[in-house]
């Protein structure tokens, strides 16, 4: 299996994660769009401002997070990531988001100035490519 094509593929193939937080020790998982920028080794996704879970990352900013396969088995899972809003804008990476998904550009352009932009980092991931293909990768 080469890794970096595999993590790339499913990165920039799948629309949607399905992230978790807790705070005082209560789960929650949302499922969110998202991009991935390789050469930032950073996922962002929006959320509108003054949303719940904004408050829960300032609670808690550590987050783990599951890529939802688009069909097939082959997914990132990321434990041990955190998450911060950031200083750029839905704007900034408004063409990262809608050459990935086409349909997000009518919910930038609509409610663009109603969302925040966060980003998640994390140092590692585990890459899962299906039954006893699975690789621990290092960023």
């Amino acid at each position: 299996m080469n890794a970096k094509k595999e993590l790339e593929k499913i990165m920039s193939g799948t629309e949607r994660i399905a992230l978790a937080s807790s705070v005082d020790n209560i789960p929650n998982v949302r499922i969110l769009n998202f991009v991935y920028l390789e050469r930032e080794k950073i996922l962002y996704f929006a959320s509108t401002k003054g949303d719940p879970k904004e408050k829960e990352f300032l609670k808690n900013n550590k987050v783990a997070l599951t890529t939802i396969p688009s069909r097939g088995l082959s997914h990132v899972r990321i434990h041990d990531a955190v998450v911060e809003r950031s200083k750029r804008s839905i704007w900034d990476l408004k063409n990262e988001f809608v050459a990935k998904m086409p349909w997000y550009n009518e919910n930038i352009e609509r409610n663009g100035d109603t969302l925040n932009l966060y980003e998640v980092h994390f140092s590692r991931l585990m890459l899962l490519a299906g039954p006893d293909r699975s690789l621990q990768i290092e960023l």
